[in-house]
């Protein structure tokens, strides 16, 4: 009797640390989801919001002298935020669109927008989905904190393959801007540096941030 009640002790201590593990572990993927949400929503609302301000910014400039202009910076208004509401969905659902071909135009458009000369430049490189969504989210990001902090008159995107890495190129001839980190930056770092990679920011003349990614396979886990 003795063995037996030792026997369903030690059971059900085992039980009890067994529910505490899963507990935990629940507790860690909550965690790790807001995470993820969080940083997706600054990713899209963050761009999406600085471009809608600028074309109502801009429409309300035109609109006195140049309606028909004005009246299509209202329309990309609606087109844009209608974008926004699917993308914020497709975040929530742990899906992104689009690419860095898509991402390069977009940062065109925006930057021309703000009044920011925009010199693109990129070659095809043979990228998985996971390295491209960073980098796409990298250069979403970076056009955005041009447009919204810089003051800049001129902006550079550059991505070329070199060494078996994909390099990628931000740099604009703004104000510069602190040490610190933001929250947009600190998440970029974080998902490149998931995936083997680099990522430097100078800001003494201007800002300019320079991502160096491996072509090879990840050996860590990404941030969703």
């Amino acid at each position: 009797m003795g063995s037996v009640n030792i026997h369903f002790a030690q059971r059900n201590q085992a039980n009890r640390r067994l529910r505490l593990a899963q507990d935990e572990i629940e507790h860690l993927a909550r965690v790790a989801e807001r995470e993820r949400i969080a940083r997706d929503l600054h990713d899209v609302l963050g761009h999406t919001l600085s471009v809608v301000i600028l074309k109502s910014e801009l429409a309300s400039k035109l609109i006195g002298h140049d309606t028909e202009r004005a009246g299509n910076e209202i329309r990309d208004v609606e087109r844009i935020s209608r974008e926004a509401l699917a993308e914020v969905r497709n975040a929530i659902g742990g899906y992104r669109a689009g690419g860095l071909e898509e991402e390069f135009a977009r940062a065109a458009s925006t930057l021309e927008t703000a009044g920011v000369a925009a010199e693109c430049r990129s070659v095809h490189v043979a990228l998985s989905p996971a390295r491209e969504t960073v980098l796409a989210l990298a250069v979403r990001e970076a056009v955005t904190n041009v447009v919204r902090h810089a003051r800049a008159r001129q902006c550079r995107l550059e991505l070329e393959e070199v060494d078996g890495c994909c390099l990628l190129e931000i740099e604009d001839d703004g104000r510069g801007s602190s040490q610190a980190e933001g929250n947009g930056v600190r998440g970029m770092r974080e998902r490149v540096e998931a995936l083997g990679g680099t990522l430097r920011r100078e800001t003494s003349a201007g800002t300019k941030l320079t991502i160096m990614l491996p072509l090879v396979a990840e050996t860590r886990n990404t941030p969703a």
